[in-house]
């Protein structure tokens, strides 16, 4: 890990921070995010012309396909408590909303039923196709590497993945910034999916994650509640942080 990043990370994690919009707070994970925000340049590049070229379909965002796009959002929105699906009336944050494939999941479930979806993502022109294709006045769109408004959950399905040159570790340390600066927006649970480490084919470009270090980040760091689930016949694993 570069120098400059261990000293961001050391700097990154504040006792609270109650940053909700506007410029971060010197030192606080909003603020690292803002510091590491050009090793992302090279993935927005990535995204933008994946998009042009494959447009609003899983391979427009480089994921396989629609069916296991759909069994990712199943298990990540197991994370929402029943009684909340029940009340219909939460906010879900969307951090890498993509074209807004989630937005499409959810858009009939109960859990924003009366409530709220917001998409953010860092790649401009993916933003401009959800603002042109969904109208849905539930659903609105953040030029954002972070979640900058309160949420009941947030969910991450694929954001952390592609990392194309960037090293290693300094992907890790940008992974747990953002999942720490999720987190201080986020009032009920958060799920995040990550590619497993373990997968016996991993390609060139991708980060691959060990589910252990993320799940004692986790505990360290975000809450003690904490449970991840692998098995599910992909090459990832999820996990889920509750308050």
């Amino acid at each position: 890990m570069s120098k400059m990043l261990k000293k961001w990370f050391g700097q990154a994690f504040p006792a609270k921070n109650d940053v909700i919009g506007g410029d971060p707070a010197p030192g606080s994970p909003e603020a690292v995010l803002q510091g590491i925000k050009g090793m992302l340049i090279p993935v927005t590049t990535a995204y933008r012309l994946q998009y042009r070229r494959n447009g609003a379909t899983p391979k427009g965002v480089f994921w396989s396909n629609a069916d296991n796009v759909r069994k990712r959002f199943e298990v990540l929105c197991r994370v929402f408590y029943p009684e909340d699906t029940a009340r219909g009336d939460s906010s879900v944050a969307d951090l890498g909303c993509g074209y807004g494939a989630l937005y499409d999941y959810l858009k009939a479930h109960p859990i924003i039923r009366g409530g709220e979806y917001r998409g953010y993502d860092i790649c401009e022109s993916l933003l401009d196709a959800c603002k042109t294709r969904i109208k849905d006045p539930r659903a609105s769109f953040h030029h954002s590497m972070r979640v900058t408004q309160p949420a009941n959950y947030s969910i991450v399905s694929g954001t952390f993945n592609l990392k194309l040159d960037a090293n290693d570790a300094d992907w890790l340390t940008y992974t747990q910034i953002s999942l720490k600066a999720l987190w201080s927006q986020t009032d009920r649970a958060l799920a995040f999916n990550m590619l497993d480490i373990a997968d016996a084919a991993p390609m060139d470009g991708l980060y691959y994650a060990d589910p252990e270090v993320l799940e004692i980040f986790c505990r360290k760091n975000l809450s003690e509640n904490v449970s991840v689930v692998t098995g599910y016949d992909l090459p990832d694993f999820t996990v889920y942080v509750r308050r």
